[in-house]
């Protein structure tokens, strides 16, 4: 029998939870993520048909899709996409014994029909290493940008340069997260909040504090609005320390992109050790 793809149903969903440990159990856990809440999460999502997830995209404009690839009743692979304005795949894996089949890129090739035919003009991924960055390009996308990943233990204290605070703002020009689904956060328990970095009555840096349930780490988003003042960005991590620290988070992650690269040295003089990396690629549709 081939192996067929389809929408993940809510009786694949512990298939696919063992699918993410044997594909992401490290990373996940080095983040502190609770599967056993993600899985009873998954299965609440794709109940009804998937009615949930059509309730939130009608509110948000988010949403996501999970395609599993079957043997039968067998999960074999899976993709997840999370529809936003800029729709990503994310978190791609085939089991050992049926590599080599043209599972992966049939899910690659899968999401993109599917997204096409909604309209959207653009997918994004991320890849962390060679292989599946080669499997990227093979289904057409581009790579344009890398993202480096930084990580301080908490509690932390931190030096604050004379005449630099920081505000919270409700609106900012930052893309918006994708698990950020506004009106919705307060019942998936995500936490987001907007910050700008002054030096007296200039602002300077930008960021978002991103806080997601079940996770022992909250991750920082910084956007520089002037080169040259990067001094400022302790304030913003200071910030972000007793926020997420309120929030009974044990790790703090800056991800900086090409963009953000010059805010690497204040990093390592803070502390933070760098992670991991990985390669942003996009493709038009």
């Amino acid at each position: 029998m081939p192996v067929e793809i389809s929408n993940l149903s809510r009786r694949d969903v512990d298939q696919y939870i063992d699918l993410l440990r044997a594909g992401f159990g490290e990373e996940l856990g080095q983040r502190g993520t609770n599967i056993a809440r993600t899985a009873h999460m998954a299965k609440v999502l794709v109940s009804c048909g998937g009615l949930p997830l059509r309730l939130i995209k009608a509110v948000t404009g988010h949403s996501l899709f999970i395609l599993a690839a079957k043997d039968g009743s067998h999960v074999v692979g899976a993709l997840g996409v999370l529809e936003a304005r800029s729709p990503s795949l994310i978190g791609i894996y085939v089991t050992s014994e049926y590599r080599g089949q043209g599972i992966a890129i049939g899910l690659v090739q899968e999401a993109l029909r599917r997204l096409k035919k909604q309209g959207y003009k653009e997918a994004h991924v991320s890849v962390i290493d060679h292989t599946a960055q080669l499997l990227a390009q093979r289904g057409g996308f581009v790579p344009y940008d890398h993202t480096d990943l930084y990580e301080h233990s908490l509690p932390a204290n931190i030096s604050i340069p004379d005449g630099a605070f920081v505000k919270g703002v409700q609106r900012l020009s930052l893309p918006r997260h994708a698990y950020d689904l506004g009106p919705l956060n307060h019942i998936t328990g995500v936490r987001v909040r907007r910050l700008i970095a002054h030096l007296g009555k200039e602002p300077t840096l930008a960021a978002m504090l991103i806080a997601l349930p079940h996770q022992i780490v909250g991750e920082i988003q910084p956007v520089i609005i002037i080169p040259g003042r990067e001094e400022v960005f302790p304030a913003l991590l200071e910030a972000g320390y007793k926020w997420f620290s309120h929030l009974g988070r044990t790790l703090v992650s800056v991800s900086l992109h090409d963009d953000t690269a010059s805010l690497a040295d204040v990093l390592t003089s803070e502390g933070f050790v760098k992670r991991r990396s990985w390669v942003e690629l996009r493709i038009d549709l």
